[in-house]
């Protein structure tokens, strides 16, 4: 540093200043704004998550009484084997009013989540396309809340008036 002159001194000092300023501006002042900005930012999501869980709770009343409706369908009691045997059930009897004939059901590996159970059923049948509307229909439509999560409908060789259909129905049931 002695061996520098009058210039060099005041061009490292500045350098060394100006070094300094860039790190306190990249280390300090710019995330302390950033968090001052973002509490902003914060504080309008938490007040909009607010004014939504207010509203859901003043309409508390009719989500129960909603709820309750819904609990009937979706509620079945007894063991999981009890359960599956009631749905295969349901389905055998609204194919057999629809004219449906099945070829092959198979229950799938029951899904346990925390509040619900998911029942899968894989279904082979053979109708006519009037059949197979009308089974779907009431199948949509049943007091049990089934539902068809997948169809895959293919012609038949032999008859070109039946068609192959293999879907897969599913059935929710709070526990």
């Amino acid at each position: 540093m002695r061996q520098l002159n009058k210039r060099e001194k005041t061009l490292l000092t500045l350098t060394i200043s100006f070094l300094a300023a860039i790190g306190l501006y990249f280390y300090a002042l710019e995330p302390m704004w950033n968090y001052w900005t973002g509490l902003d930012n914060r504080i309008s999501n938490l007040t909009k998550q607010l004014q939504r869980s207010e509203l859901i709770l003043s309409r508390a009343k009719s989500i129960e009484v909603e709820y309750k409706a819904y609990e009937g369908r979706l509620k079945i009691e007894g063991s999981d084997q009890e359960k599956t045997a009631q749905i295969l059930k349901n389905i055998e009897n609204t194919a057999r009013s629809n004219r449906l004939h099945i070829n092959d059901m198979k229950p799938q590996q029951i899904k346990d989540e925390e509040f619900y159970k998911y029942y899968v059923i894989e279904l082979e049948a053979e109708a006519d396309i009037m059949a197979l509307i009308k089974f779907i229909y009431d199948m949509q439509n049943s007091e049990t809340a089934l539902k068809i999560t997948r169809l895959q409908i293919s012609a038949s060789t032999s008859q070109p008036d039946v068609l192959k259909t293999e879907m897969i129905i599913t059935k929710v049931i709070l526990q």
